[in-house]
């Protein structure tokens, strides 16, 4: 075969060719070699031959081609093959590989799943037609609950930076069945809000303004439910509060909006669910209250501008409507950001954070065996490295490694992922917003590809640079293959422990702080007793109950046999959720409210909510049965109300513009356990029947034993009163209190989840170090027991290295927490920093774990036999 032909066919066949780049090079020279002297036999010229013979092999511009496509198809099959080689040699190494896979599928797995949450809720767009278009208003304007009257018909005629508006009111309607009433959560609507949010219906239709107000939406779950997702629903009649509505369409399960209306409602609830949307019973006027308000921007109109327009637009309201519009203006929110609040979103990030330092801990983990391999490779990376491979070679080879390495333990990890953030979302449903479209999507595995290929890099760099840069000679001589670290690779071997022990130290402490916390609030008192309390909403439309039936249901409550106390509230304690009025609008006859303002919590209730929740009264009288429509008003407030509005004096007969003040209640936790309680005013239900809406009531009753045990009974006594109410919502006090702690006790569960990962790692890290250095010893203490050294003394030896190490991690990590304690002012609950009497212990604890991992080692070392070992080496 000719030289010209041979060079082709090698070109031709670049993918299975065994030769390196270098044996490729030599190959293309000489055969420029042998042609140049081919030509020169010929009689031309030196640089006209190797000109000529460069001519023939296709010319400097298509040689150039080929050798370059030559060494692009090697570096393909090089690659192949490192990536069999490496395979080959994680089936060999079982005991690495278990350890590595293990390790990393923890890590990858871990902050995969906190991804998927965080990828669910914050990056995802809302499932509605251009999202980004879509706000929310709100602010010191008459669109909000507690600032009175709506203007939205006037916005509406004014604005020019909105296609259109959706008034949303959120509330809850009975359904009268067979088995008794039923709570339907219900949101009513004014203006197109399907139109607005651009979802189309899974069945029918939606309705539009001009149907008129008899005509509803209901959800897949609830046209499941009632109908067993009859098509021929569409069409029937729906009695609400005896309001017929026509069913016009059904909305797919994956659209809930308002998101979260049930957790605005007393005891709704899952945060996600809603039964029927309807048109509210009557148009707003001017003078009408709502809820909500979502608007659509036009296209090209930014978000500043629109809320420009709108503030100028409240500005004119007030000046032609002072009465009404005095000191009003408008914000407006993406809706977006107003779906995840704030709180939520630094909540998220703190955890992806912590997840993300449990994931460097198993990096470091991983690097770390990594080293310790690559030291006991030394000879075969010496023996390659005498036949001609690069260093180029041995760096790509040991990252191709780890990058197998690292994309096995994500496979396995996306396993981990997809369980743990199932679960996560089965236990914090009704905290997350938009829990039901978090899921796997592209952003999820990109993620993870990213993840995989970053981990693969930093298990892979050191030992691939440790490897490229190793002596042959000595490794070559090593007649039993033992081999020790280089000098390198013990500093960056002991530079990961300590890395390990700092980022371990820092989750445990943050774990033991929200510990501290937890204890704190379950040891807090209240103010109440909530033992032997069971408690559950009583609900029917009001407009159609008299007092005198939730009378007769406390008192007839009140008589079974092993109930000691019942009364109704509003509002259960620590639902986070109630009337807010003002100071402003709270005086004694005769003088004017000082100032500054501040809002009162206001609470309706009957006589007997004091006795159920046994709260004292610290001055006068509670609440009786004589506290009738037809008697003068009263009213009772806590002693913080007392004291900040009174001072020292004694508010008691006292005449306000709310009523003759007969009582001051002791104080407790009415809005969080965390925080104290607020000025409170309290006012007979039976006065106040108006601020009584459908929202129903909650019955508080205590018993002598067991209250679950009373729950038939008092199930009995109120259908005997009034067959039509609908009970829902039971739990026991206890459980309420346990449910206000809910989103803080899911964040401590991870987090310590989180540390106590980290501890094992980093313990198994530190123990792995020790047990490699013991063994890389051995001749040493051999040696030195031969000379006279004792166990004791050998054991000292090599303890004192991971105690060190174990040391400098921990002040490593004291000055890191020390550094991100304000980052724990985003939690739910106030945390306190760390102090010296949290430090110590924790610190403590991980150094006699990390001694007692460390002394297995040298207990094995020192046992050893001095002249077997000396044999040996």
């Amino acid at each position: 075969m000719s030289v010209p032909a041979r060079l082709r066919s090698l070109v031709r066949n670049l993918f299975s060719r065994d030769r390196v780049d270098r044996q490729l090079d030599e190959e293309i020279r000489h055969a420029l070699d042998v042609l140049t002297e081919e030509k020169l036999a010929s009689g031309l010229a030196p640089a006209e031959a190797r000109r000529a013979a460069m001519m023939e092999l296709g010319g400097p511009d298509l040689l150039k081609e080929q050798v370059r496509d030559a060494r692009t198809g090697g570096r393909i099959a090089e690659t192949m093959r490192d990536v069999r080689f490496g395979l080959r040699l994680l089936r060999r190494d079982v005991s690495f590989s278990a350890a590595a896979l293990f390790t990393l599928a923890l890590g990858i797995g871990a902050t995969t799943a906190i991804f998927s949450v965080v990828s669910g809720l914050v990056l995802r767009p809302l499932p509605f037609a251009d999202p980004a278009r879509l706000v929310q208003v709100f602010g010191t304007s008459n669109f909000t609950r507690s600032d009175g009257v709506a203007n939205l018909p006037r916005y509406r005629e004014a604005t020019t930076s909105f296609e259109q508006f959706a008034a949303v009111e959120v509330s809850a309607s009975y359904l009268n069945g067979a088995e008794g009433a039923e709570r339907v959560l219900t949101v009513r609507t004014d203006g197109d809000l399907f139109g607005l949010l651009g979802v189309p219906p899974l069945e029918g239709r939606t309705y539009h303004p001009s149907d008129g107000r008899n005509v509803a939406v209901i959800s897949e779950t609830f046209w499941r439910r009632q109908f067993q997702a009859d098509p021929g629903a569409i069409g029937r009649t729906l009695l609400l509060d005896d309001r017929p509505l026509v069913i016009v369409g059904v909305m797919p399960a994956r659209f809930q909006f308002p998101y979260g209306a049930a957790s605005l409602l007393s005891g709704g609830g899952s945060q996600g669910r809603t039964d029927v949307w309807m048109p509210l019973a009557q148009s707003l006027g001017l003078r009408s209250r709502i809820g909500n308000v979502i608007g659509r921007l036009k296209p090209g109109v930014s978000r500043t501008a629109a809320e420009a327009e709108m503030v100028a637009i409240a500005k004119r309201l007030e000046a032609d409507y002072p009465d009404t519009n005095i000191g009003r203006s408008i914000t407006l929110a993406p809706l977006s950001e107003v779906v995840v609040a704030p709180a939520v979103r630094r909540v998220l990030f703190m955890l992806f954070g912590a997840v993300g330092l449990l994931l460097l801990l198993a990096c470091a983990n991983v690097a770390n065996l990594s080293l310790v391999r690559t030291a006991l490779r030394s000879r075969e990376v010496a023996i390659r490295t005498a036949l001609g491979a690069s260093r180029r070679r041995l760096v790509r080879q040991f990252l191709t490694e780890s990058l197998c390495l690292s994309l096995a333990g994500g496979a396995l990890g996306l396993g981990l992922a997809w369980w743990g953030s199932r679960e996560l979302l089965r236990a914090a449903a009704a905290e997350i917003p938009r829990a039901h479209e978090v899921g796997l999507d592209w952003r999820v595995f990109l993620f993870l590809f990213a993840v995989c290929a970053m981990t693969g890099a930093l298990i892979g760099v050191a030992p691939a640079y440790f490897a490229g840069r190793r002596d042959v000679q000595p490794a070559l001589q090593a007649a039993t293959g033992r081999t020790t670290m280089s000098s390198g690779q013990r500093r960056l071997r002991n530079a990961l422990v300590v890395a390990e022990v700092a980022l371990a130290f820092v989750l445990a402490i943050g774990a033991t702080l929200l510990v501290r916390e937890l204890m704190r609030l379950r040891n807090t008192d209240l103010g109440m007793t909530t033992s032997n309390v069971i408690t559950l909403h009583v609900g029917q439309r009001f407009v159609e109950t008299k007092p005198e039936q939730l009378a007769a249901i406390e008192q007839r409550v009140s008589e079974l046999s092993g109930v000691r106390a019942a009364g109704f509230s509003q509002l259960l304690p620590l639902q986070n959720w109630g009337w807010t009025g003002n100071s402003s609008t709270f005086f004694v006859k005769g003088s004017q409210p000082p100032t500054p303002f501040f809002p009162i919590h206001l609470r309706f209730v009957t006589p007997g909510y004091f006795q159920a929740l046994q709260i004292g009264v610290e001055r006068g009288r509670a609440f009786t049965a004589d506290d009738t429509p037809d008697k003068p008003g009263v009213i009772m407030i806590n002693g913080t109300l007392a004291r900040r509005y009174f001072g020292d004096s004694d508010p008691v007969g006292l005449a306000t513009n709310r009523g003759l003040i007969v009582g001051v209640v002791r104080d407790f936790r009415q809005i969080n356990a965390d925080q104290p309680s607020f000025p409170e005013l309290y006012t007979p239900i039976a006065q106040n029947w108006s601020q009584v809406n459908e929202l129903g009531m909650t019955l508080i009753v205590r018993t002598q034993g067991n209250p679950e045990l009373a729950m038939g009974p008092i199930r009995a006594a109120v259908r005997e009163v009034s067959p039509r109410h609908a009970i829902f919502s039971v739990k026991t006090m206890d459980q309420v209190v346990t449910d206000s702690l809910s989103t803080f006790t899911l964040f401590l569960t991870l987090i310590a989840a989180f540390a106590g990962l980290a501890l094992v790692l980093a313990l198994s890290g530190t123990y792995g170090v020790i047990a490699y250095v013991a063994n890389s010893r051995l001749k040493e203490f051999a040696i030195r027991m031969t000379l006279g050294a004792d166990r004791a003394q050998v054991t000292r030896l090599v303890v004192r290295q991971g105690v060190v190490l174990t040391g400098l991690g921990l002040a490593f990590g004291l000055v890191a927490t020390f550094l991100a304690a304000p980052l724990l002012r985003g939690l739910p609950i106030t945390v306190r920093p760390p102090d010296v009497m949290t430090a110590v212990p924790v610190a403590l604890g991980i150094a006699i774990v990390a001694t007692l991992a460390c002394l297995i080692p040298a207990l094995r070392a020192s046992g050893v036999n001095p002249m077997r070992a000396l044999r040996n080496e």
